[in-house]
């Protein structure tokens, strides 16, 4: 996409997504100019536009940052600098409040554990709890701080014993604890670290749930996990969780140009 894109602008001296932006509209629109992007150059728009509106839109800012590694935080955080001269870590902290921006803030410094190194799972197990569900009242900073500092394996070992020795799941423990977008965050980090492609075929889902769909969660959600590499086990995922197939799901969600651009984008990826 990168060679794409430098070629036109030399032969042409424009961008194609100038040109495409001009010549599109609607949903359809919106979706061609997102493939006229890098994935990394469209996650760090998503990133500003979800801050630079009236309102946060707190599920992108969650869908983009959830279940990346170190590197690509700091890429994104570098390219985010680079396009709007600001820092996403700032800029995170001036449009976001309390839990949530902490968590958010513990997340952009792109330094989670990622070794192999082992760790007591059984003083995390204990400490969440006693932050939780043994307590009256929630130690929010202690499930931020396990949380994002902890590596996936860990984790996975932390939940697995905590549903052991207190027959409750650690869902189930931050949906009691928890509430508002510190909620949806925390579920959504639990989510992607159990099964990664049970989480986005989830999110795909939600997408299109209930009356009307959430057209622009769809195409960030299409662009970003186009590459078939991605795209296959999120559609395994999706047909073991639905007994439908996501193009299907598509097909009858959507209409026109947008439905038949989306599926183009996915139809590469067998199984359909």
């Amino acid at each position: 996409m990168d060679q794409i894109l430098a070629e036109y602008k030399a032969e042409y001296k424009k961008s194609l997504n100038f040109d495409v932006k001009s010549k599109t509209s609607g949903n359809f629109g919106k979706l061609c100019s997102a493939l006229t992007q890098t994935t990394l150059d469209y996650d760090v728009w998503c990133l500003h536009n979800a801050i630079d509106r009236i309102g946060t839109d707190e599920r992108c800012l969650i869908d983009i940052l959830i279940g990346r590694t170190n590197k690509d935080i700091i890429t994104m955080c570098n390219a985010y600098k680079k396009t709007y001269n600001k820092s996403l870590e700032e800029d995170i902290k001036g449009d976001t409040s309390g839990y949530f921006r902490k968590f958010l803030v513990a997340i952009v410094q792109g330094n989670r554990d990622e070794s192999d190194n082992e760790r007591d799972v059984q003083t995390d197990v204990e400490a969440l709890f006693k932050a939780g569900e043994g307590r009256l009242g929630t130690d929010e900073t202690t499930f931020i701080t396990i949380f994002t500092n902890r590596s996936d394996a860990h984790l996975i070992k932390v939940f697995d014993k905590y549903q052991q020795i207190y027959k409750s799941s650690m869902i189930k423990a931050i949906k009691g604890e928890f509430s508002g977008d510190i909620k949806n965050s925390l579920l959504a980090h639990v989510r992607a670290i159990i099964d990664y492609n049970d989480y986005v075929a989830d999110l795909f889902e939600k997408s299109m749930k209930g009356l009307g769909t959430r057209n622009e969660m769809l195409i960030r959600l299409v662009v970003r996990y186009r590459d078939p590499a991605l795209m296959n086990p999120i559609k395994e995922a999706y047909n073991k969780m639905y007994k439908k197939t996501l193009k299907k799901r598509i097909e009858n969600d959507t209409s026109g140009s947008f439905r038949t651009l989306l599926c183009k984008c996915i139809e590469n990826c067998k199984p359909q």
